[in-house]
């Protein structure tokens, strides 16, 4: 017969579960080493610096009300449409001279001393003032003799929103500059490849999920929604893009990646409540009529992307101060996933409040995707909740899994015997039939003695018509020490087992088995040892009593002679350490406790768990 404890499955599987483990953390470790590395080496800082302090900022129709960008950021009563000019006096030479300009919705002109090196306007592209002018990215080589040379550059944009921002110039040598600039963009691919690499994770268990149980799972399906939508906006907003994609497009994705990133969330958020869940839908319904009607007006009205965007921003305003009250709510009704997330939802919500109170405020533009970052920590403390409690429940189904094979087992081996003995009582029937008709016989011809014997003979033969051994009310317990039982005439073995228990418990069916089993694997293997088959005895108690359930296990055992001294088995020692620190470990779980004795002569194991 088969152990029915799992030491040799876990003593296998552990070995390669630390190997898997070991593996993940070293790549990672060593993503994160890479990039620590190409962000602190990746060109000459000496050769290419990003313009910020020496500009001379004024409006083009009032050159002489000129202010300095070491003390002003950017100019507020600049009106869309108007003209706004950068200028300042080229004095660092390099190398093969590079300029790269970058537009945040903004028309610009570039001159080197009143001569034109560069030109992004509706003229040039033949449109109109009021165009979307896009997030654009040039890259502009500057005259060998720019040295000396005023460089004026004229920014203009048609949304209130971007209207009076200076544009962001970089200078220096080509390769340092390109190198200088992939290092800006290493926060936004880190985002990038975290988000999507999330998403297709998720996506991943939803298929597996869909596959095994031919079910869709919704909150998995939206969670992996938003970690998408943040990898492509975060790659959207990135400053590499305006080199891969047109302003037009470059501008429209990351609006309307950003714009889809907290529905999504909101939706999940929706989805993983169960007090709240009914009033926070007053609020998502409408949040997502409202933006969702904002994104689709602008293919049938004259409005842009920047400009609903405000409006987005200040729906989205409300919405963190609605999640945050109904994350407490659920804190509070002990729900798990906000037990464990609300305080980062809180802190998240909080954080976006003042981003979205910022922009509607018209703060200067901040270069730094802020609200990606906040984005990315909670979509992490999802993500880590999500996968250990994916892992947990994989964990039950394969436990579940193991104890339906053991009550297979179980079942197989009784039915065998059922089978044997029904085959058993049949012929029984057939000789209680005959014994009858015969003593009918007797008792016509005044025979007692005769009739005596064959009564006699048909006491003896109900003995035979008992089915399998019932120790308790307990039927899964009648199953496992049935099995026991008959292991324990094949290993020469005495059995006691004195079980009082009803036909339902307030232990799962798993736990009961797994303490079972340790507990007389943990006996047979020790008394099984003994060399002497007369001295092999088992004891086994159970009963329940006040709330309680009382375990006691005593067995012989001779520590200083037995079969393994022989070199039979050199593990004894681990096996009763694993089967201690299961049953340790179920009573703990029914808060309980565990005592273990031994004499010269026996060892014993009493549990006691409170149901």
């Amino acid at each position: 017969m088969e152990s029915l404890n799992n030491y040799e499955k876990l003593k296998a599987n552990g070995g390669l579960r630390k190997l898997g483990f070991a593996s993940v953390v070293a790549l990672c470790l060593t993503v994160i080493g890479f990039f620590c590395y190409a962000f602190s080496h990746p060109f000459s800082q000496n050769q290419v610096a990003e313009i910020t302090e020496t500009w001379t900022y004024y409006p083009k129709n009032s050159p002489d009300s000129t202010f300095k960008s070491r003390y002003v950021k950017h100019l507020p009563q600049i009106r869309p449409n108007q003209i706004m000019v950068m200028e300042r006096k080229m004095k660092t030479e390099v190398e093969n001279p590079m300029l790269l300009i970058q537009g945040n919705h903004q028309w610009i002109k570039v001159t080197i001393d009143d001569h034109l090196i560069y030109e992004y306007t509706p003229t040039s592209t033949g449109g109109l003032a009021s165009d979307n002018p896009g997030k654009s990215l040039k890259e502009i080589q500057l005259p060998a003799d720019y040295l000396g040379s005023v460089l004026k550059v004229e920014v203009a944009s048609p949304y209130q929103s971007y209207s009076g921002l200076p544009a962001r110039v970089f200078v220096g040598e080509a390769n340092s500059l390109m190198a200088y600039i992939f290092t800006l963009s290493i926060p936004q691919v880190l985002m990038m490849i975290l988000g999507i690499s999330i998403s297709v994770v998720l996506l991943l268990i939803v298929g597996r999920t869909l596959k095994k149980q031919q079910r869709l799972d919704v909150q998995l399906l939206l969670l992996a929604a938003f970690a998408m939508t943040i990898g492509l906006e975060a790659a959207a907003s990135d400053i590499v893009a305006g080199l891969l994609f047109s302003p037009i497009v470059n501008s429209t994705v990351a609006i309307i990646l950003a714009a889809l990133s907290p529905l999504f969330l909101i939706v999940y958020y929706c989805h993983k409540m169960t007090v709240m869940n009914t009033y926070y839908k007053y609020w998502v319904i409408p949040h997502l009529i409202f933006s969702l009607s904002l994104l689709i007006s602008v293919a049938f009205t004259p409005l842009d992307m920047p400009e609903i965007k405000p409006w987005i921003d200040a729906v989205n305003l409300f919405g963190t101060l609605a999640i945050t009250i109904a994350a407490i709510c659920e804190s509070h009704q002990k729900n798990r996933f906000y037990v464990f997330c609300t305080p980062w939802i809180v802190l998240v919500a909080l954080a976006h409040c003042f981003l979205y109170i910022m922009e509607i405020m018209g703060t200067p533009y901040n270069h730094i995707n802020f609200s990606g970052l906040f984005f990315i920590v909670i979509l992490l403390v999802i993500f880590i909740y999500t996968v250990s409690e994916f892992l947990t429940n994989e964990e039950k189904n394969r436990k579940q899994m193991n104890f339906l094979e053991v009550k297979t087992a179980l079942l197989e081996e009784s039915r065998e015997e059922m089978n044997h003995h029904l085959a058993e009582v049949e012929q029984i029937k057939k000789a209680f039939r005959k014994n009858l008709q015969m003593m009918q016989l007797l008792v016509e011809d005044g025979n007692l003695t005769g009739t005596q014997e064959y009564l006699a003979e048909l006491m003896e033969d109900t003995k035979r018509m008992d089915g399998l051994p019932r120790f308790t009310e307990h039927s899964l317990t009648n199953l496992i020490l049935s099995r026991y039982q008959k292991l324990a005439e094949k290993r020469s073995i005495d059995t006691s087992f004195n079980i009082v228990l009803p036909p339902t418990i307030a232990i799962t069916d798993t736990d009961l088995t797994k303490l079972f089993a340790h507990l007389l694997e943990h006996a047979f293997r020790e008394t099984y040892a003994i060399t002497d088959p007369s001295q092999r005895k088992i004891t086994l108690q159970v009963y329940c009593d006040q709330g309680k359930i009382h375990f006691y296990c005593e067995h012989t055992a001779n520590y200083y002679e037995n079969i393994f001294d022989r070199g039979i088995n050199t593990d004894l020692p681990e096996k009763e350490e694993f089967d201690l620190w299961v049953l340790e470990k179920i009573s703990k779980k029914y808060a309980g406790a565990l005592k273990k004795s031994n004499t010269e002569k026996t060892d014993s194991v009493a549990i006691t768990l409170s149901v």
